[in-house]
C-alpha cells in the first residue's frame, strides 16, 4: 500500500522534499518503472501562507514570521547552489556572492519547478496545522487543519509526518527585557527584527537605535540602518562573541558594540536606557534612544505537535546517555590553539546542541521514527536542507533502513564526541569549556582578543571542515548527486567551499575590514574581494557589486550588477514560468497562459 506523508510547511524544507520526490518520479518514468512510480509516497503539504517560500517571502500574513525586508545573504551564494540548476542557468550572468532575499527565493522556486511546473498545485495553501497526534492503535498520525479562507477544520490520517516549519517559526523576545522597558516607561518604539518592513527608513533615518542581540540580524539591520541615514546604532551583546563582536570596523563611525551588557533600567523620562556589565560592575546610560529592535532570533513553532512528538529544546542534553558519562572519564581533547591556555578541560553539562540532538537521529524522532524534522544545522542551510530532503525520502521509500534505537543513540553519541573535539563548536554546547574559554578575554595579548589572527582563522577553518564532513557523509548516504568527497577526505570542491566560507566570513569581517583605514567609512563585509570566489558547479566567478554596498538601491539583478540584463532564452523562460506559477497560486482564477510578466 502507498505510504501517505504529511509535510508541515512549504518553506525551503517542504519545497525541497517535494522536489526530491519529483526528481525520483521523473527518473523512474524515464526508466519505464511504472510500478515504482505507483509505490512512491503520496504527499500532502500544508502551508499557512498564500505561496511557497516560508520566511523568504516578502509578503507578510498575520501570525507569520518573515525575514526583514532588507535582507541580503550573509554567506556566499556558491554554498547554496543546486546541482541540477545553476545560478548561470537561472540568471544567465555572473553575480556578486551576496544576494538579496528576493533573488534567492526566485532561484529556489525556479529550481523546484524545473522538473514539475505543477509541483505546488496540490499544496494546501492558507491552511494551518492545528494539531498532530499519533494514534497508537491505528499506527497513524491524526492531523487537524484549518482553512483560513473558509474556517473549515478538517481531520486527516497519515502514515508519516515531516515537520518542515523552519527554525524561524516564532520571533523570540526575552520577556524580562520587554518587562523592563515597559515598567520603566520607555517612550520609544519596541519591535522584533522580523517586524521591520518597508517603513524601516522612517524608523531609523536621523534616529538613535538600540539593537538587542549580536547575531546576523543585528549585523544586517545595523548596516541597513546606516544605509538609510541612522544617527547612531548601539548594539548589546550578552555573550560578547557574536558576529557583531567579530566585525573589525563599521562604516560611517556610527555603530558601537557593548560586549556583555544587558538592559537594567530606564531613565531620562523614558528616553534613556540604562545598561550594565555585571562582571565589570559598570553601568552606563544610552541617551535619547528612539527605537529598540530585538535581534534575538526565533524559536521553532512546534506547538501544533503533541508533546510526545516534540523534542526538548531547553536542555540539558544527553543527560540520559549513560555511555557518555562512561566516556567522560578518560576522554581527552585533541591538542589545538587553545590547549596551551585551557589545558585538558573535562566535559561538562551539555547545555545546547549544534549538529546533533540526542532525541533526533538524522531527522527522525527516535521515540517515533515516523515523525521527522527538517532542521537547518550547517552554515550552508539551503544545501543542507536539500540533502536532508533526499535523506528522508531515501528512508521513506526504503532505500535506507533505519537502525535500532540503541544503534541510533550510539551514532548520536559518536557524533557528539566528534563535535566536542572542535574548540569553537564545543564552546557553544559544553558549559565547562565555555566558562574556561571566557577566561581568555582577561588576557589582552591572547589572539581571541584580536582581529584577523592566523590562529583564529585556522580554528574557524577547522570548524567549517566539521560541517562539510557531515554534509559529505549525508550526501553519500542519500545518493545526492553532488560529490564533496568523503567524511574522512573532502575533495577539491568541498575544500573550495571551506575556503570561500572563510573568505566571506572570517576574512571579510576581520581581515578586510580595518578600523581607521581609508575605506573604513564605506566598506562592509559584503564589499569583500570576490576574486577567489567561484561556482563549484559551473566555475563561474563572482563579480563585485556595481558600487559600494551602502550605495546600492533596489534588489534586482540590474540594481546590484549595473549592466543591462541579457537573458538567454532559457533563463528568461524560467523567470517567466516562476512569475506565472506564483500568480496562479495566489489567484487560482487567473489563467497562467494569459498572465504577463511585468
Amino acid at each position: 500500500m502507498t505510504c501517505s506523508v504529511a509535510i508541515i510547511g512549504c518553506g525551503p524544507g517542504g519545497m525541497f522534499t517535494q522536489h526530491a520526490l519529483a526528481i525520483r518520479r521523473k527518473k523512474l518514468h524515464e526508466e519505464g518503472n511504472l510500478a515504482a512510480v505507483e509505490s512512491l509516497p503520496q504527499v500532502t503539504c500544508f502551508e499557512r501562507g498564500s505561496s511557497p517560500g516560508g520566511v523568504w517571502r516578502a509578503d507578510r500574513n498575520a501570525g507569520e514570521a518573515n525575514m526583514y525586508e532588507a535582507l541580503f545573504t550573509n554567506g556566499c551564494k556558491e554554498a547554496i547552489e543546486f546541482f541540477d540548476y545553476s545560478f548561470d542557468e537561472h540568471f544567465s550572468r555572473a553575480l556578486p556572492t551576496f544576494l538579496p532575499r528576493s533573488l534567492i527565493l526566485d532561484y529556489m522556486l525556479a529550481r523546484c519547478t524545473k522538473h514539475d511546473q505543477k509541483l505546488f498545485d496540490n499544496v494546501k495553501f492558507n491552511t494551518s496545522v492545528k494539531s498532530v497526534t499519533f494514534n497508537e492503535e491505528m499506527g497513524k498520525f491524526v492531523v487537524q487543519t484549518i482553512d483560513h479562507k473558509t474556517q473549515i477544520v478538517t481531520e486527516h490520517l497519515f502514515d508519516k509526518c515531516i515537520w518542515a516549519a523552519g527554525s524561524n517559526g516564532k520571533p523570540s523576545m526575552p520577556q524580562s527585557i520587554v518587562d523592563t522597558l515597559s515598567s520603566g516607561g520607555f517612550k520609544g518604539a519596541v519591535m522584533h527584527s522580523a517586524a521591520t518592513g518597508a517603513d524601516f527608513d522612517q524608523l531609523v533615518c536621523g534616529k538613535k537605535i538600540l539593537m538587542v542581540g549580536d547575531s546576523y540580524s543585528a549585523e544586517d539591520l545595523a548596516l541597513q540602518a546606516i544605509k538609510l541615514g541612522v544617527k547612531s546604532v548601539d548594539v548589546l551583546s550578552r555573550s560578547g562573541w557574536g558576529v557583531v563582536c567579530e566585525t573589525a570596523s563599521w562604516p560611517r563611525n556610527c555603530v558601537e558594540v557593548h560586549k556583555e551588557y544587558k538592559i537594567v533600567g530606564i531613565s531620562d523620562g523614558g528616553r534613556g536606557i540604562v545598561i550594565e556589565n555585571e562582571e565589570e560592575e559598570h553601568k552606563m546610560t544610552l541617551n535619547d534612544i528612539d527605537t529598540v529592535i530585538f535581534c534575538t532570533g526565533y524559536s521553532m513553532n512546534t506547538e501544533m505537535l503533541d508533546p510526545s512528538l516534540r523534542f526538548d529544546v531547553e536542555g540539558p542534553f544527553f543527560a540520559d546517555y549513560d555511555e557518555l558519562h562512561k566516556q567522560k572519564k578518560d576522554w581527552k581533547m585533541t591538542k589545538n590553539h587553545l590547549s596551551k591556555n585551557l589545558g585538558d578541560v573535562p566535559i561538562g553539562k551539555i547545555h545546547d546542541y549544534n549538529y546533533i540532538h540526542p532525541e533526533i537521529y538524522r531527522g527522525h524522532l527516535i521515540s517515533n521514527p515516523n515523525m521527522m524534522f527538517m532542521l537547518g544545522r550547517l552554515e550552508t542551510p539551503l544545501l543542507d536542507l536539500d540533502v536532508q530532503a533526499w535523506l528522508l525520502v531515501a528512508h521513506i521509500t526504503g532505500d535506507i533502513t533505519l537502525p535500532s534505537e540503541k544503534e541510533m543513540k550510539r551514532f548520536n553519541l559518536q557524533a557528539l564526541m566528534d563535535e566536542l573535539q572542535d574548540p569553537y563548536l564545543r564552546i557553544e554546547i559544553d558549559e565547562n569549556y565555555e566558562n574556561q574559554f571566557d577566561t581568555l578575554y582577561d588576557d589582552d595579548e591572547h589572539f581571541v582578543n584580536h582581529f584577523g589572527t592566523k590562529e583564529g582563522r585556522e580554528l574557524e577553518m577547522n570548524s567549517s571542515i566539521v560541517g562539510f564532513r557531515i554534509l559529505a557523509r549525508d550526501i553519500l548516504d542519500a545518493r545526492y548527486p553532488l560529490d564533496l568527497g568523503t567524511p574522512q577526505e573532502l575533495n577539491s570542491k568541498a575544500k573550495a567551499l571551506v575556503e570561500m566560507d572563510l573568505i566571506t566570513g572570517y576574512d571579510a569581517h576581520q581581515v578586510e575590514l580595518v578600523d581607521g583605514s581609508r575605506d573604513s567609512y564605506w566598506k562592509t563585509f559584503r564589499d569583500c574581494n570576490p576574486s577567489k570566489i567561484h561556482s563549484i558547479i559551473t566555475g563561474t566567478k563572482a563579480v563585485p557589486f556595481k558600487c559600494n554596498w551602502l550605495d546600492l538601491e533596489g534588489d534586482s539583478v540590474d540594481d546590484i550588477c549595473g549592466t543591462p540584463m541579457s537573458f538567454k532564452a532559457k533563463g528568461k523562460g524560467k523567470a517567466v514560468v516562476v512569475k506565472k506559477m506564483l500568480q496562479s497560486i495566489r489567484n487560482p482564477c487567473v489563467n497562467a497562459n494569459e498572465s504577463k510578466c511585468a
